[in-house]
């Protein structure tokens, strides 16, 4: 099948963007002929690499994948108005120069966020009369809303009715959780039309090692708690710092933030005011290097800000913890990432208001009251068994084959 693949964040970018780099590079080694329609590489510090600065159009070829890459109004995760503003640029300069690829498509697939790109993949779908599926990864704008991250107002009730209607249009949604896809049914899609396909996890986090991590940032002789990802509105990382106020008692207890975000300033800010000498801030890290941060780490931390849509959430970094092999914590009262902790193998979990439920969870750990690496390696070998990229890959274009 000829297949066109439309996302806005693709790597060299950080993030969940492994989802889709990794699915089209199994859909081509299946013999498909697979493309690739997205932005010049920004996200999420807004800094273009070398190769790519100055280009309205960019084309590269990697693991069988034709990449076609338009220019973008690069933004850094901490603006969001601006970043909002490179949505609208990728919207016109990817329909522009779509008519530089030439030939037909069987399908049209668009992967949402931002809420631009199944526009772009509706019109696309009609002027190469291909099938067209939509792949929703997060429902906007009701994410946004609930997160406070968009106000309630005429702009979302439009946003709203804008995705409701392209819905309809699609001829299959892919939805990458099971709470995501509840959510589709509720909205009146059918479910024969709607397939959960979750993102699994690849191959580098369930094998090797921390490849020195610990010695290289002198870590050696600490109980590393970790977390990993975006340090923007989503995520409650208040409380995991209240919670390392709570244990400046335990000078062996260390807690590290590997990434970068809208919060960073002000959750270092805390920091200072609190004179804590047990977190640190390393920034952003290369993604090769992910796996080898998680398996230095004693404990992984994960908070997702405790609003309705949470519970249908299950954030693609919890893949990758879980397969790391580490105890996992997780900020939130229930929902699906919980259920999932608990099917392998049990759940720690705290609510994001409470730190000292997170700080006990810690020092339990630490003092072996929760063995931890027995959780770690339940979650492992769980994942292992039924979370591999490739298992939903092939079962992902299973449904783009019978679309």
């Amino acid at each position: 099948m000829k297949i066109l693949i439309i996302t806005q964040h693709f790597p060299p970018e950080r993030g969940a963007v492994r989802r889709l780099a990794e699915f089209a590079r199994f859909f081509a080694s299946e013999d498909n002929d697979v493309s690739v329609l997205t932005a010049i590489p920004n996200y999420p510090d807004g800094i273009v690499p070398e190769e790519y600065r100055g280009k309205f159009f960019f084309h590269e070829i990697v693991d069988g994948v034709d990449i076609y890459r338009s220019y973008v109004l690069p933004a850094s995760n901490r603006y969001p108005g601006k970043r909002m503003v490179g949505f609208i640029t990728f919207l016109f300069s990817t329909l522009i120069n779509s008519f530089r690829i030439k030939g037909d498509f069987d399908i049209i697939l668009a992967s949402s966020p931002p809420v631009t790109t199944p526009v772009i993949g509706w019109i696309l779908s009609k002027l190469r009369k291909a099938k067209y599926i939509l792949e929703i990864r997060d429902l906007q704008p009701e994410s946004s809303e609930e997160f406070g991250n968009l106000r309630h107002s005429m702009f979302t009730r439009l946003l709203k009715k804008m995705m409701h209607s392209l819905y309809r249009k699609a001829t299959h949604i892919v939805s990458a959780t099971d709470g995501i896809t509840k959510n589709l049914i509720k909205a009146g899609i059918p479910s024969s039309k709607v397939t959960t396909i979750k993102s699994g996890v690849g191959s580098e986090f369930l094998t090797g090692d921390s490849n020195g991590i610990r010695k290289k940032f002198g870590w050696e002789d600490k109980f590393l708690v970790l977390y990993a990802g975006t340090l923007g509105w989503a995520h409650t990382l208040e409380t995991v710092i209240e919670a390392a106020r709570q244990l400046v008692d335990q000078p062996d207890i260390y807690f590290v933030f590997a990434g970068d975000g809208q919060k960073r300033q002000a959750l270092e800010g805390m920091v200072r005011d609190y004179g804590l000498k047990n977190c640190c801030f390393i920034g952003l890290q290369s993604l090769e290097t992910i796996p080898y941060f998680l398996r230095a780490s004693d404990v992984l931390v994960e908070s997702l800000k405790e609003v309705p849509i949470t519970k249908g959430t299950f954030p693609c970094k919890l893949f990758e913890y879980m397969a790391s092999g580490r105890p996992v914590i997780f900020g939130s009262r229930g929902g699906e990432a919980v259920q999932e902790l608990e099917k392998a193998g049990g759940a720690l979990w705290f609510p994001t208001d409470q730190p000292e439920k997170l700080s006990e969870i810690i020092l339990q750990l630490k003092q072996g009251k929760i063995d931890g690496d027995r959780l770690g390696a339940q979650y492992h070998e769980h994942i292992k068994n039924h979370h591999r990229r490739e298992l939903w890959a092939d079962r992902y274009l299973k449904v783009i084959n019978n679309s």
